[in-house]
């Protein structure tokens, strides 16, 4: 489902925002690598995994629920056991986000002692209070209904970065297919680089490249600043045909930019 694709993005991009969600300080994002997983010798795959940058923190299992599966617990408990198994992990708990308590299976009498103790913690999107988090209201608008997911949207927009306001953008296709990405953008009141230009990461790469292009005048300058900004959006997570649209650059030019 292609909705789970999304929170897998947003858990990838916007980091924070799970960690704010499982009640931790959404800085502690930085101690922790995400990743999926693939298991030895199985035809498992764990898609979500923060795995911690120093080993006295916990492994983080997550999992995106977003359609009824009765056999979803015991194929996700086998996941992460088996990983116990391969990686002599010490200190772990689970996460699965779900829109709402009424998909979460009914069928649990097996896995009762996991869920009520302290290893497993059950997200349901629809009962998140609101949050003055963008990464919190990110994974809400995932389930906003298509009478209010615009406001929001626009609202959200209003304060997000460069990334996050990609993430919008993704959501609000997915919830309107037959919307083009102009129509899109009109919807949320983006006008053209609206927002980029508003962000601390595109006003400090635009001043150094202004700065490196000032004696090859102003034209020369900006496209200067612009190229400065491509390895900033490169580590933010855009890939190189979605930067060059950001900025309005051509795809050639992008990729003269060397790779970290």
């Amino acid at each position: 489902m292609y909705t789970d694709k999304l929170v897998y993005l947003l858990l990838q991009l916007v980091p924070q925002g799970f960690f704010t969600l499982i009640g931790r300080d959404p800085n502690d994002a930085s101690r922790y690598d995400f990743k999926s997983v693939e298991l030895k010798e199985t035809a498992f795959r764990i898609d979500g995994v923060f795995m911690p940058k120093n080993n006295d923190d916990e492994v983080y299992f997550v999992e995106a629920q977003f359609q009824l599966d009765e056999h979803f617990y015991a194929r996700f408990f086998a996941e992460i056991f088996l990983y116990l198994k391969q990686y002599r992990v010490k200190k772990w708990r689970a996460v699965v986000i779900y829109p709402s308590r009424s998909i979460e299976p009914k069928q649990i009498e097996a896995y009762n002692e996991l869920l009520e103790s302290k290893r497993v913690v059950r997200v349901y999107l629809d009962e998140l209070p609101e949050s003055e988090e963008t990464a919190v209201e990110l994974f809400k608008l995932l389930i906003a209904s298509e009478e209010v997911m615009g406001v929001r949207a626009r609202k959200i927009a209003q304060k997000a970065s460069v990334v996050e306001l990609d993430l919008i953008e993704q959501i609000l296709a997915y919830k309107f297919r037959t919307l083009t990405r102009e129509e899109i953008r009109q919807m949320l009141k983006i006008q053209e680089e609206l927002g980029l230009k508003e962000t601390a990461f595109y006003k400090e790469a635009f001043e150094e490249g202004k700065a490196e292009g000032l004696l090859k005048g102003k034209r020369e300058g900006e496209h200067a600043a612009k190229l400065a900004m491509v390895s900033l959006l490169r580590e933010l997570g855009l890939n190189d045909e979605l930067i060059a649209q950001k900025l309005q650059l051509s795809l050639s030019d992008v990729q003269s930019v060397p790779k970290s």
